[in-house]
């Protein structure tokens, strides 16, 4: 019985030793089936496209605008449009206080004479009491030739007399009135200035009213853009003046610096950018308002080294320019001299023939 039991035991041990290795087999089997199926999905997808590397791009190269150091002449001049100017410029005014305005008989730009009424103050009853005067006047004097021719005593004659000279002296007066209630112009000319002062006003004592101009004597006035635009110009300077199809020569007489300051402080913005340019014969035809050309050198330089005036620059204190020299941008720091409106003259730092890099 004993030796059954161990018989059946073995025969158990067999089966599971053929099924353990029959597992093995299955299980090497499974794997080979997934790796087969997983081989086939790939090939089911789409295949990727092979990256190309980018192309090699040589960078550009960087071109500049350069302009050669050269050597020549440099002039600095100012050049513009002015026009023709009086050169005296008389205020009219009253030096009594208490009148009241009349009438102002002239316009700015209008031509006046010698010895022509210009405006006119309230006289009141001033025109009849002259005639009045002139009235007893002429009676003294009848008076007075009649004691004479009658033989009058010498007093009576003496006392008559004496009337003649006191009325004599109210008509001097009252005449002196009216003259001083005109305001009359002085010389030919044009009036360049009219007070806005209203009929019946009060006018007082040395107000400018009327300012005329002698038309006889005339100068070139020309104004800048800035005040350092003039900044070179001084008085004494010749000037090339272009008036009438004609070419002059002219001296400057008055430079911003140079305006009394009395006459600065009527018109600052004027006064403060102007040159006065005077012609010691004027060509014929030439007027109050003519156009003129100026055109006056402050500084000339022959044979100096100059480059274009966009060449230049200046930062932080410092005056230099950039250089090409080998394909190769430099900077190189520089003294000049004559600025002109185009052009620097270089005084140390480049040479001829080197390529300065415009802005």
């Amino acid at each position: 019985m004993s030796t059954h039991w161990r018989i059946e035991k073995l025969l158990m041990r067999k089966k599971n030793l053929v099924y353990k290795n029959g597992n093995r087999g299955l299980s090497k089997v499974s794997m080979l089936v997934v790796l087969v199926g997983l081989l086939s999905a790939c090939s089911i997808l789409p295949q990727e496209e092979q990256v190309l590397a980018p192309p090699l791009v040589e960078p550009a190269k960087l071109e500049y605008e350069t302009a050669e150091v050269t050597k020549g002449e440099i002039i600095k001049r100012v050049k513009g449009t002015g026009s023709l100017v009086p050169l005296e410029n008389q205020s009219l005014y009253y030096e009594k206080d208490g009148g009241r305005l009349k009438d102002i008989l002239v316009s700015e730009g209008e031509k006046v004479k010698k010895g022509q009424t210009l405006l006119e103050i309230e006289t009141g009853n001033l025109a009849f009491d002259i005639q009045q005067a002139e009235l007893d006047l002429q009676k003294a004097k009848l008076r007075l030739q009649q004691m004479q021719e009658q033989g009058g005593d010498k007093y009576s004659i003496e006392i008559a007399k004496l009337d003649v000279k006191s009325l004599e002296l109210r008509l001097y007066q009252l005449n002196k009135q009216l003259t001083e209630s005109k305001i009359i112009s002085p010389m030919n000319g044009i009036i360049t200035y009219v007070s806005e002062l209203k009929q019946g006003e009060a006018v007082g004592a040395y107000q400018s009213i009327i300012q005329v101009a002698d038309t006889s004597k005339l100068q070139i006035l020309y104004t800048a853009l800035g005040a350092e635009d003039l900044a070179d110009v001084k008085v004494g300077m010749e000037a090339t003046v272009t008036l009438k199809g004609s070419s002059v020569t002219g001296k400057v007489v008055q430079t911003p610096k140079d305006v009394p300051f009395e006459i600065y402080e009527r018109d600052p913005n004027l006064y403060g950018k102007s040159l006065l340019i005077n012609i010691e014969e004027l060509p014929k035809g030439a007027e109050v308002g003519s156009i003129t050309d100026i055109e006056i050198i402050t500084a000339k330089k022959d044979d100096t080294l100059i480059i274009p005036k966009n060449g230049l620059r200046s930062a932080m204190g410092r005056t230099y320019v950039q250089v090409l020299a080998e394909n190769t941008k430099r900077e190189l720091d520089v003294e000049v001299g004559i600025v002109s409106a185009t052009e620097v003259e270089i005084l140390r730092g480049l040479n001829e023939g080197d390529q300065v890099i415009l802005k």
